[in-house]
């Protein structure tokens, strides 16, 4: 009977090591490797709505690089201008939080300024603001100015390509004035930050946005656990919501803890078709 009673003891004890061993690998993991990685994400989308003009187009897509945090260096931010550049994109889009602070955004203005100049795009480039750039808005207006991004600031642009009807990119920071932007019949691609706007939006075909991270903290057959305000409710990379397609980035940095897990800092590169 003792000798039993030993076994079990020494089953768990050995149980409870391998737990706290397994759960100081995943941390080391998350915090000093997954975070410094990167991949590409290459994905089709297809749309009935799209003129057919219109086939093949290549959109980048990068979010949320919070710089200050995991996403510190210069190394980084020309590895991250590297791969978008290799995909050769027609059209680039940012959707928002470029610093993690406004301090971070007045120390390295001119960083960032040199390495947003580099990224190359045969048609145009656009971003939008996060809630992140906000806080230091005049410095994030003069980056974007000075790097040749379009800022869309409640406001809409149309774009060529192939074709005389062009395709209407809109930029939202609120809800206000939605029907002003919306007014034609286009194929309307809407640019937000947080995701759960996408509910006060109707008059769409295609949605882009950033700001969930994915859930940042992702645990199998569960998905992302870290649900920020904005992204309450959609997080993950895609979702069919009456007959609009949003696709969410998972973002190049980190929100508040320096962690990642199963859940790699990516880039998006959309092709567009007519289905």
């Amino acid at each position: 009977m003792k000798k039993v009673e030993k076994s079990k003891s020494h089953f768990f004890i050995k149980f409870f090591f391998s737990i706290i061993i397994l759960l100081f690998i995943i941390f080391l993991y998350g915090y000093y490797i997954e975070p410094y990685n990167l991949k590409v994400n290459e994905i089709p989308i297809y749309n009935k709505k799209l003129n057919s003009d219109y086939n093949g187009l290549k959109i980048a897509h990068f979010s949320d690089i919070h710089y200050g945090r995991t996403i510190n260096n210069e190394e980084q931010l020309k590895k991250i201008v590297k791969e978008i550049n290799k995909l050769n994109p027609d059209i680039i889009i940012f959707t928002g939080d470029l610093f993690d602070s406004k301090k971070e955004a007045q120390a390295n203005e001119k960083l960032i300024t040199k390495y947003f100049q580099q990224i190359n795009a045969k048609l145009a480039k656009y971003a939008i603001i996060g809630d992140y750039d906000s806080k230091y808005l005049s410095i994030y207006n003069s980056i974007l100015e000075n790097s040749s991004f379009k800022l869309l600031n409640n406001a809409s642009t149309l774009i060529y390509y192939k074709s005389s009807t062009p395709l209407n990119i809109i930029g939202l920071t609120d809800t206000n004035n939605l029907n002003e932007l919306y007014t034609n019949d286009y194929f309307n691609i809407t640019l937000i930050h947080e995701p759960d706007l996408i509910e006060k939006v109707d008059n769409t075909n295609l949605v882009f946005a950033g700001h969930s991270l994915g859930g940042q903290i992702k645990i199998p057959f569960i998905g992302g656990i870290r649900k920020i305000d904005g992204a309450e409710k959609y997080y993950e990379a895609h979702y069919k919501i009456n007959n609009k397609d949003l696709y969410i980035s998972s973002g190049l940095g980190t929100q508040d803890i320096n962690f990642r897990f199963l859940n790699t800092p990516s880039l998006n590169l959309y092709r567009l078709y007519k289905s």
